[in-house]
């Protein structure tokens, strides 16, 4: 009588290899088609929207070899922005072409979790639930319905199609290498978290070499040329990221890790390793940011690390369990490990104390569970306990769609994840510090101060963007005095940041302190790498102190060096000081034709507030681009100063 096929055995089905990985994708695609409706949310709009580098192939040196944040100079992902910028070659600003990106390469990415599994003899069914369970998992969507998310998934990608190409070819033939190091140099150019491949590479071997139980220091030797090659590709890579960002390390940790001890870090580390398994076996609770107060930094006596060394101490034992029991399990644990290691803030600090996001590549290891569980239903006595093993598979599968569908829509723009955030939980620093910037956007500053300083004292004042909303909501509410002194800590700490020394040159011409600006915009200038925009922003701050000088000539130079920048152009305060330069220097013509230009970029209800007879003070807010305008609407500070922002309720 023939025996029934192993549910390790390699699919001997060629249509398998095919229906599996492309039942896979579908599932995909289908889970995640209402992310077509979202737009551009949080670092989307800094990253694409408002970045010139990326619209379009016209920058391909600032795309390839400029840092990944332009105006901090932190972070390199060339490979990410390369993708924007041609996204944006062929279909311009479309929110709904940049997320069809997103959720083609989670598909192809939950299609090779299955290539991946039926590749190492798991087999079908569990080839098929592993692929489905990535295509489904709430703990993605992040990444997928968030445009800047690509990064995770481009690395992820590459990581994926890397492993594919180690396990099929001769262990030292040269083309195997090549392709090999270059899907890691892909990798690491998408995110910094494909930095453990080589590592990972050997858990695949572990894995491939299982029943025949190959030691581990065997894999390590037979892999010594690969991993030589490999060393030399992160080599490459970190000359490339030093070249670009001038530090090798980011400058920006996450703003409770500053001051902390590297003992306390570790605890904190520790303690959140029982929230990844919530996150990843139970995302019921889900949020874009986890910090003071849902995680707080702790240390080593508080109960919740304990905790976190149990969780440790279980999963370490059941990879021993699983070693010499087909080692599926060790593989699962040490995937997730090695993946979750450049992001966990044991070795360093790094942006976020727990991001979903980072679990997107950790995550795959979940796929090397399956083999052993579908083994162990498939060897059970009783045809109704298969069943219902098969009835809670597509249960489970089916709840992680339908928590994915409803979540996704939160993405939709800044204002609805932060909305989100809110109702689940109210109780994290971003939080209060989105409430005050709600009210300071509705032209309600006075009422945003306290909510700003609760947020600001959880994070002990060392966020950066935070600190500059708090400025602008201090300068607004005419409070010069304590604004001052937050942009002055910003500078200090943020030093390759340019945003803080233009608002604090604002609150100077505020306070008539025209001389002290022009040092200031010197020494921001010497920021390496600060950008055309942020040029753009210096010149302004410049025209309107040497205008407060009485210094004519260069406030025209200045004024005209700014208004060079395409986007500073469409704000109608800079033309609104264009003109009065020129009607002061006795230019009646070429004051009338930027009066108009004025005129032109701003609203019907605005537009009658401009005039040059009699000649408008430099202390008006339509000439210096921020503050409170008559019947109460507000401009944006900054580059687009322009803009008007209608007040809005509460």
């Amino acid at each position: 009588m023939p025996q029934s096929p192993s549910p390790h055995a390699p699919a001997r089905r060629p249509w398998a290899q095919v229906l599996v990985p492309l039942g896979v994708g579908l599932l995909a695609l289908a889970v995640y088609a209402n992310a077509l409706r979202n737009g551009y949310a949080l670092d989307d709009e800094a990253i694409i929207l408002r970045n010139r580098v990326v619209h379009g192939l016209g920058d391909l040196r600032g795309v390839l070899l400029g840092p990944y944040w332009t105006d901090t100079g932190e972070l390199y992902r060339p490979v990410t922005l390369l993708t924007f910028a041609l996204g944006w070659a062929v279909h311009g600003p479309s929110t709904v072409a940049m997320h069809a990106w997103n959720v083609g390469v989670h598909a192809a990415c939950s299609a090779l979790v299955a290539v991946l599994v039926l590749r190492l003899g798991g087999g079908r069914t569990a080839a098929a639930l592993a692929g489905a369970l990535f295509a489904v998992h709430p703990v993605h969507v992040e990444a997928v319905a968030n445009g800047v998310g690509r990064a995770e998934l481009l690395a992820t990608l590459f990581v994926l199609a890397g492993s594919l190409a180690y396990l099929g070819g001769r262990a030292r033939a040269p083309g195997r290498i090549a392709a090999v190091c270059a899907l890691y140099l892909l990798a690491l150019g998408a995110k910094e978290i494909a930095v453990s491949f080589p590592a990972l590479l050997l858990v695949l071997d572990v894995l491939r070499t299982r029943r025949a139980r190959t030691p581990l220091h065997r894999v390590f030797r037979d892999n010594l040329p690969l991993l030589a090659a490999l060393t030399a590709t992160l080599a490459v890579y970190l000359a490339l990221r030093v070249a670009a960002t001038e530090g090798l390390m980011s400058n920006s940790p996450a703003p409770y890790f500053y001051g902390v001890t590297a003992a306390r870090r570790v605890a904190t580390a520790v303690r959140v390793w029982p929230e990844y398994r919530l996150c990843l076996l139970w995302p019921a609770d889900l949020s874009m940011d986890w910090g003071p107060d849902a995680i707080r930094v702790v240390g080593w006596g508080s109960p919740r690390v304990w905790l976190g060394l149990a969780v440790g101490a279980a999963l370490a034992a059941g990879a021993a369990l699983s070693w010499r029991r087909g080692r599926w399990v060790a593989g699962a644990v040490a995937w997730l490990a090695l993946a979750l290691l450049p992001v966990s803030n044991l070795l360093f600090p790094i942006g976020v104390v727990l991001a979903e996001r980072n679990l997107y590549l950790p995550s795959v290891g979940l796929a090397f569970v399956f083999p052993p569980l579908v083994a162990a239903v498939a060897r059970a006595p009783r045809r109704g306990a298969r069943v219902l093993a098969t009835a809670a598979a597509a249960v489970l599968l089916a709840l992680g769609a339908a928590r994915t569908w409803a979540r996704t829509p939160d993405w939709r723009s800044s204002r609805t994840i932060l909305y989100a955030m809110m109702e689940a939980h109210p109780e994290i620093w971003w939080v209060e510090w989105n409430a005050g910037h709600i009210l300071a956007r509705s032209g309600r500053p006075v009422e945003a101060i306290p909510w700003f300083h609760r947020a600001m004292r959880k994070v002990n004042g060392y966020h950066g963007i935070m600190n500059l909303d708090y400025a602008t909501v201090l300068r607004d509410a005419g409070r010069f005095g304590d604004a001052e002194p937050v942009l002055r800590h910003c500078i200090r700490t943020f030093r390759k940041s340019v945003p803080p020394y233009t608002l604090l040159a604002s609150l100077l011409v505020e306070q008539r302190r025209y001389a002290e600006v022009l040092p200031l915009m010197d020494a921001a200038e010497r920021i390496p790498r600060y950008g055309a925009l942020s040029s753009a922003e210096i010149n302004d701050r410049r025209a309107l102190a040497y205008d407060g000088l009485g210094r004519l000539g260069p406030a025209l130079a200045a004024r005209r060096a700014s208004l060079r920048d395409p986007f500073l152009r469409r704000a109608f305060s800079p033309w609104y000081h264009y003109a009065r330069l020129l009607a002061a220097a006795g230019d009646t013509a070429g004051a009338r034709a930027a009066l108009d230009a004025a005129k032109a970029r701003t609203t019907p209800r605005v537009r009658p507030l401009l005039t040059l007879d009699p000649l408008p003070s430099l202390q008006s807010t339509l000439v210096r681009g921020w503050g409170k305008l008559p019947g109460a609407a507000t401009l944006r500070p900054g580059a687009g100063a322009g803009e008007v922002a209608a007040p809005r309720g509460g």
